[in-house]
């Protein structure tokens, strides 16, 4: 489902009506939709992940697709940095060779995102394992409207800076 909106959301400024899109990504769709979202970043791409799997000896699934295009992204200079829920999380993807960094103890990151530069927010109840992809009943949205994406971006940077 696509809905397209119109607005003046302009990252310049500008007055005149800029484009945006929401899509809803419905289940086994989520993998797809964030190797497209992926695809279009030129300097960085911002990741929450709740839970989030590495599957070396799967590759042909679709979420290690993604973890696999995520990793190209970085070692093409795209800085990929990622908040994570545990320390265990942190230290796998920090091993594999992400910026990784994880949320204090005392709160838990719920939070499921991707965001490419400020062109797209791709976000909702995926978690990144192949349970959630395949198995699950989830939904989330990608939008590219330019407010609703720098917020996120804005507030990542926050925790990102908190957790350093």
């Amino acid at each position: 489902m696509q809905k397209t909106l119109l607005g003046n959301d302009k990252p310049n400024g500008g007055a005149e009506t800029a484009l945006w899109t929401t899509t809803l990504i419905v289940d086994d769709d989520y993998c797809r939709a964030a190797r497209d979202v992926i695809a279009k970043a030129k300097s960085e791409v911002r990741l929450c992940a709740y839970a989030w799997r590495w599957y070396e000896n799967e590759p042909e699934t679709e979420i290690q697709k993604l973890n696999v295009e995520l990793w190209r992204l970085q070692k093409r200079g795209v800085k990929v940095r990622c908040l994570v829920d545990t320390d265990a999380m942190q230290k796998t993807f920090t091993t594999l060779g992400f910026n990784a960094r994880s949320v204090v103890n005392t709160r838990m990151l719920h939070t499921k995102a991707i965001s490419s530069d400020a062109n797209g927010l791709l976000i909702g109840s995926h978690n990144l394992t192949k349970r959630a992809n395949s198995d699950n009943y989830e939904m989330s949205i990608l939008t590219t409207e330019f407010q609703v994406v720098d917020s996120f971006n804005n507030y990542f940077d926050r925790l990102w800076l908190s957790r350093g």
